[in-house]
């Protein structure tokens, strides 16, 4: 039975997750390519909250008549049904939209939301456990029942959870099948690889390259090339693949890493660039770097003390001009 909440959650709801009900909501109102695998693998009773029911039996509806989320078209069904208002509004719809594209811009979808779907059975069952751990205690209070019937009962609802949890595994089992299909035909039809590569052969054997969303973490004593390992995938990635790069520099300054950079791709020494000793065969290579520079996707920021937050702004800045980083 779901229980209707206006405006504020009731601090007495059995265990849910709400962020998880947004996100899986906001991906099927996202049009998302992955929004049959959501279908297929959830139903309206994992959601707690009444808003979300509605919303999901909704765009059900809306899937199956266009195979597809429309929004206006969801919006009209809703205020036809005077139920527009129960779920929050229209604004209610943008910002589960807004929240789910805020955070599949750095996260693999197939991935993600296969997390988000088990956060919901996790909360369901864990609903069903206080539901029939209730009904038990009802039926102990019943003078003529005998224990027998209490202990057949009780049998019966552990077999249902039971069942559910099996059928939970054989369907995220199905899901990994489904995703790798997944992923080898979108590679096929975008002829792109999912990995994006360092450009150093061995390293990319033993990594695969870098996924999304990873945090990749350059470590090592004082000395050792770490920076330089690192320019050298920036160059890889700017002028190779070309990919968008925002580099927020602690230590070293724009001009420093420049320098590094055009000495990798001009085949001129470093220190030669730095004391500005540079023979005239040089300034060729040195111009055609330059060149290639400034056609590249490549941004330093070398502010010194930068916070996290400083550096959350300036990426969503970042984004609004460029999609990819």
């Amino acid at each position: 039975m779901s229980i209707p909440i206006n405006n504020h959650y009731n601090t007495y709801l059995p265990p849910h997750n709400i962020i998880a009900e947004e996100i899986i909501i906001g991906y099927l109102l996202s049009d998302s390519i992955i929004a049959r695998n959501i279908i297929d693998n959830i139903h309206s009773y994992l959601f707690t909250l009444e808003k979300h029911q509605i919303l999901y039996l909704n765009l059900i509806e809306i899937y199956n008549e266009y195979s597809r989320a429309d929004i206006p078209k969801l919006i009209n069904k809703l205020w036809t049904k005077n139920l527009l208002r129960i779920i929050g509004g229209i604004e209610e719809i943008v910002t589960l939209i807004q929240k789910t594209q805020s955070i599949s811009a750095y996260y693999d979808e197939n991935i993600h939301i296969q997390y988000f779907i088990e956060i919901l059975y996790y909360y369901y069952i864990k609903r069903l456990f206080i539901q029939y751990s209730y009904c038990i205690l009802e039926l102990s209070y019943i003078k003529n029942i005998s224990t027998q019937q209490i202990y057949t009962k009780s049998t019966q609802y552990i077999q249902k959870i039971g069942q559910l949890l099996s059928l939970q595994k054989r369907n995220y089992f199905n899901n990994l099948v489904n995703q790798f299909i997944l992923n080898i035909y979108l590679n096929e039809n975008k002829n792109i690889d999912v990995n994006i590569l360092s450009g150093f052969k061995d390293l990319d054997e033993l990594t695969h390259g870098f996924k999304k969303g990873d945090l990749i973490v350059i470590a090592g004593r004082p000395s050792m090339g770490k920076t330089s390992l690192a320019i050298n995938i920036t160059n890889h990635l700017i002028l190779n693949l070309q990919l968008s790069v925002y580099i927020f520099s602690l230590e070293m300054s724009k001009k420093e890493i420049l320098d590094k950079i055009i000495a990798i791709n001009s085949n001129v020494n470093i220190n030669n660039i730095q004391q500005k000793i540079i023979r005239s065969y040089e300034w060729k290579n040195i111009q055609t770097t330059c060149n290639m520079l400034l056609k590249s996707q490549l941004s330093i920021d070398d502010e010194g003390n930068a916070s996290i937050n400083y550096i959350k702004s300036q990426i969503k800045k970042y984004k609004t001009k460029k999609k990819q980083l």
